[in-house]
């Protein structure tokens, strides 16, 4: 009898699963020009998904004026208890730089684990603490940079013209 109330309680806790994020430290900007070891704790959290299997993990990303977000699977089918990954972030740069996109370096930019139960299918999702990119130029595309400042430039040259042509002209516009 007592073996069958233990049993059913043990069957119950291992099918209760929670999850939080544990690293990398979001003290520490992320460093994309390396590999980075996301980590997790599937028994701990305050998200609980009795349900859940398996993740998806992503990563998140808000552009530099925060207007639109992208996002990346690094790794579908992940184990709940293997408890991290290590992701290259050399396929993402190359096409965020492919792509002439300038991502915000402020802590903006997210993990996301998409918990998955027995079939596959989505049960919840779960964000980590937001980060900001160290070394924001090698990912940027220096082609959004370079556009950017020439923008900039040029304008400010077309408001210095127009505004010594009304000078020049007695305060008249030519």
């Amino acid at each position: 009898m007592h073996s069958a109330v233990l049993l059913s309680i043990f069957a119950f806790y291992h099918g209760v699963q929670a999850f939080e994020f544990t690293g990398p430290d979001s003290a520490d900007k992320l460093n994309l020009t390396q590999p980075i070891t996301i980590t997790w704790d599937a028994t701990k959290g305050a998200s609980s998904e009795p349900k859940a299997r398996a993740l998806e993990l992503w990563f998140l990303a808000l552009t530099d004026d925060k207007s639109d977000q992208s996002g990346w699977e690094l790794a579908t089918n992940l184990s709940l208890s293997a408890g991290s990954y290590e992701w290259n972030p050399d396929t993402i740069v190359k096409s965020i730089k492919d792509k002439n996109v300038s991502l915000s370096p402020d802590e903006v930019h997210t993990f996301e684990a998409r918990l998955l139960d027995g079939s596959g299918s989505k049960l919840s999702t779960v964000e980590s603490d937001k980060y900001a990119i160290e070394d924001i130029d090698s990912v940027t595309s220096s082609g959004v940079r370079g556009t950017q400042a020439g923008s900039y430039t040029a304008t400010v040259a077309l408001v210095v013209a127009v505004v010594a042509g009304v000078v020049s002209n007695g305060g008249m516009l030519a």
